[in-house]
């Protein structure tokens, strides 16, 4: 299973860093008005919103050559907070944004998320 590329500091993201947890949860509605909710699993999916900065063309290529790789197929992820290797993970929405201006100035923007 392929991986989330590390920059050349060994760091796989950088700060800020948006990091979410959420549960997926199903309501019934009752005829009376009420309602109740529910989870649809135990654990909480794990979300990062990735965004790199000052990168050189040599890292900007291994983020590019990465997400077209994997486009919606599974791979591993380790969380930058925790540490924890997340084996299943996808490439998170429609967006993924990639610029390199000048030498050392190369951008990006990617939404990761945790699958069950």
């Amino acid at each position: 299973m392929p991986a989330f590329p590390t920059l050349r500091t060994g760091a796989v993201a950088q700060y800020p860093l948006d990091r979410a947890a959420g549960f997926r949860t199903q309501t019934v509605q009752f005829l009376d008005g009420s309602s109740q909710r529910f989870p649809l699993q135990g654990a909480a999916l794990r979300r990062w919103v990735v965004s790199l900065d000052l990168l050189d063309d040599v890292e900007l290529g291994a983020v590019i050559e990465f997400v077209e790789q994997v486009e919606s197929a599974f791979f591993s992820f380790t969380d930058p907070v925790t540490g924890d290797s997340i084996a299943k993970c996808i490439l998170a929405g429609d967006t993924f944004e990639a610029s390199l201006q000048n030498e050392m100035t190369g951008q990006a923007r990617l939404i990761i998320q945790e699958i069950l």
